[in-house]
């Protein structure tokens, strides 16, 4: 089912006309017992989980929390902002960052080892592991298992977000904010059905107790297993989440969690490599015609996985923090985290060997099969009015230490399984050696950042606006040969600083424009080059946007243009010889337009989504074939409208339907081929009823439900543009079914 060109400009015409014509007046759905009012704008971020399943102020955020945002409400931040809450997680029964990522349109993601291991992006850029990704404000890794229900809500700040959070790649800035203990006791009970057979309990509890409820309780329980939507496939996912919080003043509060993931996926498709022919004398500097990325098979086929091979990923965080409010107007708060990830990664790898289908199969297994990581943040954030002229302050520290561990003794990066077509995938004996365990580890590299930054947003007379921010950082890394040995690193240190000029026709509106400057952690030469091992200096990327907001109460929008560079570095010839040096040569230039927003129509229709066009280029490349061609796997044109409507006739029951359009994406650095754009839509209800005086909430979604074929991910096995790395590219979902009741206690 896919899409020309021409029908994919007529979608994005239509998710756009839709979104900016729907400004009618907008109310929430009420819960079986309330009748249907319009909904009040509310000024608090925080968006609770309703026994009913409603949606609570149509999903909208008015106010980010205070921290190193400051205190202004959503419209008056120069930047796009924008928030995925619980409520709306548990309405379109999100489980994973691949889910959540779904209903937000201006947010992309590059798959990588396994279906939940991801690099998400903003804008065209993707980030990294762990400086591009927060929890509660501190950095955390993301490429490992990553359960949505243990979070109250996923904020997003498309672009560089360097001088709030310190250095880090051009992508955009993800936070994942836990949820905390409730005001009054909550206990939540979910039975899930997913695909095949894959059921799930999940427990959700919350409260406060003791005098004058001093203390206060949240915990998520989580068991699932079954099979998936691939015969001889197994999805097991296990959660313990605990969140406690003390309050030890009227004033000061104490808090803190943990939680244990565990995630298997195995016997899930793997993924396709194609690109460089060198059996037909490719080099790195003189490629030879590449193999076509076939159109995407049927990823229900059994063969294009293998039933032992996929992912067994854990992750244990734990996070305290130290909350006080000096009064209504000035806040603080320190904190720190630690994080470990286990991953046992052995995927299967399909290597496209013709452009007549043909692949070999092989088990990837050279990946980092752990990494730690331990952050901490700290801020002072308020209001200060003098002379008329308000200015909201913002004084942090923030910091990280990440650590990636390699084998002692590490086996072969591949262990070849056989050849087939994808018209006809085979099962294949599992390696006679038998998988590669996770034993023998040592700490190959330390990435380490601390930083300070600043922020002022000074209100000026007759509706202006500057908002003026820096953050001074010291950035270094370390990389080891052996258990002992140091081969090698760096120590640099800069500033990122950023400004935006707003006008503010009323309270509601805000028109602004933003430059900043980003600092980033250089790349590590790669092996072969004379620098091999080394890191470069950092990389600097800088940002231009403009945008428009409006908060009315009857409609959300949020525009903006943008233009955004950063370096990419290249292996090219050292002083004229054979040796090759691992340097920045080029830059990638991406520009585009976004828009997002949320009505509500004659209080029965929400309509909640956005659209993204985009033009990602490399410039500079030193390789002629390649200067100036659009980016691998990035398309021109994304959209994502999700919609509830509620039934005039039928109390309490909701239709909900998603679409979701993506645009035309090339193939190779070269831009020879191109894979069609694609759409999928998502169907489903909701229903809320009473038994025995608890309210019980049936959910149900066909995603997908004309079971289009469509690569999820096409990315660049690198972005120099050499074609010197095979590309990959990930088979999207086929029509699955999510069902969910939701009792209340």
């Amino acid at each position: 089912m896919t899409i020309t060109s021409k029908w994919g400009r007529r979608g994005f015409a239509l998710a756009g006309g839709v979104l900016v014509a729907a400004c009618g007046r907008y109310g929430s759905a009420q819960s079986a017992t309330e009748k249907q009012q319009p909904i009040q704008v509310k000024s608090s971020v925080t968006v609770t989980a309703q026994a009913d399943g409603s949606a609570d102020a149509a999903y909208a955020t008015q106010a980010v929390d205070p921290g190193v945002m400051g205190t202004q409400p959503v419209v008056n931040q120069p930047f796009t902002l924008t928030t995925l809450p619980t409520q709306m997680m548990v309405n379109t029964q999100v489980k994973s960052f691949k889910d959540a990522m779904a209903y937000m349109p201006l947010v992309s993601y590059t798959e990588q080892q396994g279906p939940e291991v991801l690099r998400p992006a903003t804008r065209g850029f993707q980030g990294s592991i762990a400086q591009n990704i927060r929890m509660d404000g501190m950095a955390m890794a993301i490429t490992g298992g990553n359960p949505m229900e243990q979070y109250q809500k996923l904020q997003v700040e498309n672009g560089l977000g360097a001088a709030m959070y310190g250095p880090a790649n051009p992508s955009g800035m993800f936070d994942f904010v836990l949820k905390r203990p409730t005001p009054e006791r909550t206990t939540n009970v979910y039975l899930e059905q997913d695909s095949r057979s894959v059921g799930t309990l999940w427990l959700d509890a919350g409260g406060r107790m003791g005098a004058r409820k001093w203390f206060g309780y949240r915990t998520n329980l989580l068991f699932g297993d079954g099979t998936m939507w691939v015969d001889q496939s197994r999805l097991r996912r296990r959660l313990a989440m605990f969140a406690f919080d003390a309050r030890i003043t009227d004033r000061t509060t104490v808090d803190a969690h943990y939680s244990a993931y565990d995630l298997v996926q195995r016997g899930y498709p793997g993924w396709f490599s194609y690109g460089q022919n060198t059996a037909a004398g490719g080099t790195t500097q003189n490629p030879a015609p590449s193999f076509v990325l076939p159109k995407a098979p049927d990823p229900t086929v059994v063969g294009f996985g293998q039933a032992y091979a996929g992912v067994n990923l854990t992750t244990q965080t734990t996070s305290a923090r130290l909350l006080h409010e000096f009064n209504p107007n000035w806040h603080a708060m320190m904190g720190g985290l630690a994080q470990r990830l286990d991953r046992f990664i052995d995927t299967p790898v399909n290597k496209i060997t013709s452009n007549n289908g043909d692949y070999s199969s092989s088990l990837a297994t050279g990946f980092a099969p752990r990494f730690g990581v331990e952050s901490d943040l700290g801020y002072i954030t308020g209001t200060v009015n003098r002379w008329g002229i308000r200015q909201d302050v913002v004084i942090a520290s923030e910091g990280y230490r990440f650590n990636q561990y390699s084998y002692q003794t590490p086996s072969a990066a591949s262990v070849l399984l056989g050849t087939a077509n994808v018209n006809a995938p085979k099962i294949f004996a599992p390696p006679a050696a038998g998988l590669p365990q996770n034993k023998g580890l040592y700490q190959s590299a330390v990435v380490h950042q601390q930083g300070i930054s600043v922020a002022d947003m000074i209100m000026l007379p007759k509706r202006f606006a500057v908002r003026l921010g820096a953050s001074q950082d010291w950035i270094g890394v370390d990389n080891y040969s052996s258990v002992t040995k140091r081969s090698g690193g760096s120590n640099k240190n800069g500033i990122s600083p950023s400004v935006s000029v707003m006008y503010k026709p009323t309270e509601s509106m805000t028109a602004y424009a933003t430059y900043a400057s980003s600092l980033q952690q250089g790349d590590i030469a790669p092996g072969g080059t004379v620098n091999a091992g080394q890191a470069l200096a950092p990389y600097r990327s800088k940002e231009w946007e403009v945008g428009y907001k409006t908060a009315l109460p009857g409609v959300t929008l949020t525009t903006a243009l943008f233009r955004l560079e950063r370096p990419f570095a290249n292996t090219v010839s050292y002083n004229g010889t054979s040796q090759t040096i691992f340097q920045i040569v080029g830059q990638q230039v991406n520009y585009g337009a976004e828009i997002s927003g949320q009505t509500m129509i004659m209080h029965r229709l929400l309509l909640n989504g956005g659209f993204t066009a985009l033009n990602a280029r490399l410039n500079d490349t030193g390789v002629a074939a390649t200067n100036g061609k659009r980016f691998v796997g990035i398309p021109g044109y994304h959209s994502n409208l999700y919609g509830e409507y509620r039934m005039p006739w039928v109390a309490n029951l909701s239709i909900t339907g998603d679409w979701q359009f993506t645009g035309r994406r090339t193939d190779d650095d070269e831009n020879l081929h191109t894979t069609e754009g694609f759409q999928t839509v998502n169907l489903g209800f909701r229903y809320d009823h009473r038994i025995w005086k608890k309210m019980a909430t049936l959910r149900f979604t066909s995603n997908n439900i004309g079971n289009v074929r469509y690569y999820s991910t096409i990315a660049a096995g690198d972005i120099t543009g050499t074609n010197a790395s095979a590309n990959t590219a990930h088979l999207g979902a086929p029509r699955t079914i999510s069902t969910s009741l939701q009792f209340a206690f």
